[in-house]
């Protein structure tokens, strides 16, 4: 029996899908709410509410489970749904749940760079969970990956919505920081290999693209797959940072954060990639998956910081 906590998510979606074609055993897939219970069952799965932030509510999720794929994760304060809430204590609260379950193993996702003493609240809140996780004595599989690319993503659906409107567009910085970003699919098969790959155990291991890219060549391989001409400007931080702030307290979904524009100004680079060397896949180029950034519009990008819509 193997369970995914945050199933409603965009890289679970691509777990499920994995799981469901891949493995013979039951999958479950944790979600906060009943509306979403058809489409996990369209990708193969059984739907079970819960939430991470709710402990008893996890101990029935729980019942008999044998290993759990935690993904659950939020970027933005929202709420209840804070990065402290979710990704630290929500993470606390999962391995609580699994070591009284019994569960046998925990592979989980989070953020290249995660780290408890990092100043970036991302970074920070996954890094406390992780570090409870490692101490648990529950057998445990962490990937670290670089941005994530895929439908549903909000790192290239954002820049691709903002490279609508005519005729700049915004180069954060110097546009020089370095990433690797690596396709959900790839994140999704890395996550599904872990649970079976003895290798893989008790370690904290990397995963990005084959390719180092700049945050500037980054934007350059959307606005050629949008076939798009426009003028770069680039704009020093701490002048988006006005702009940003702005946003974040009058949307209710804001399409950057401050967390989040920090974190662009800082490489996020692996220094040991194991998606090829432990887990034996090829990763995808982001010039051959990044298509879904064609149906990006600016209008669903106002709808979506609007809160009436989302990527996928």
């Amino acid at each position: 029996m193997i369970l995914i906590t945050g199933g409603n998510g965009y890289v679970a979606q691509y777990t499920l899908q994995q799981l469901t074609h891949n493995t013979n055993g039951n999958v479950l897939a944790l979600v906060r709410s009943q509306e979403h219970f058809n489409k996990i069952r369209k990708l193969g799965a059984t739907p079970i509410q819960g939430d991470v932030v709710d402990p008893p509510s996890l101990d029935a999720a729980f019942k008999d489970v044998d290993q759990v794929i935690h993904l659950a994760a939020v970027n933005r304060d929202r709420g209840r749904s804070t990065m402290q809430a979710v990704n630290a204590q929500g993470t606390i609260n999962v391995v609580d749940a699994a070591k009284r379950a019994g569960v046998q193993h925990i592979v989980t996702v989070v953020g290249l760079g995660a780290d408890a003493n990092k100043p970036y609240p991302l970074a920070r809140t996954q890094g406390l969970g992780v570090d409870y996780l490692m101490r648990s004595g529950i057998p445990y599989t962490i990937l670290e990956a670089s941005v994530i690319f895929g439908a549903g993503d909000e790192f290239i659906n954002t820049l691709a919505g903002l490279a609508r409107i005519p005729p700049f567009m915004v180069v954060p910085g110097d546009g020089r920081s370095r990433f690797q970003p690596i396709a959900a699919q790839d994140v999704a098969a890395c996550a599904v290999r872990a649970l079976s790959l003895p290798g893989a155990r008790n370690r904290r291991l990397q995963i990005g693209g084959d390719q180092v890219l700049t945050l500037e060549s980054i934007i350059d391989t959307i606005l050629t797959e949008l076939k798009l001409r426009r003028v770069k400007v680039h704009v020093p931080v701490p002048v988006l940072k006005v702009a940003v702030l702005a946003m974040d307290k009058l949307l209710p979904k804001a399409p950057i954060t401050l967390s989040l524009l920090a974190q662009l100004g800082v490489d996020n680079i692996a220094i040991d990639n194991a998606t090829e060397s432990v887990f034996g896949i090829k990763p995808l180029h982001l010039s051959e998956g990044i298509g879904y950034a064609r149906e990006m519009r600016l209008g669903v990008l106002i709808k979506r910081s609007l809160g009436l819509a989302n990527y996928r």
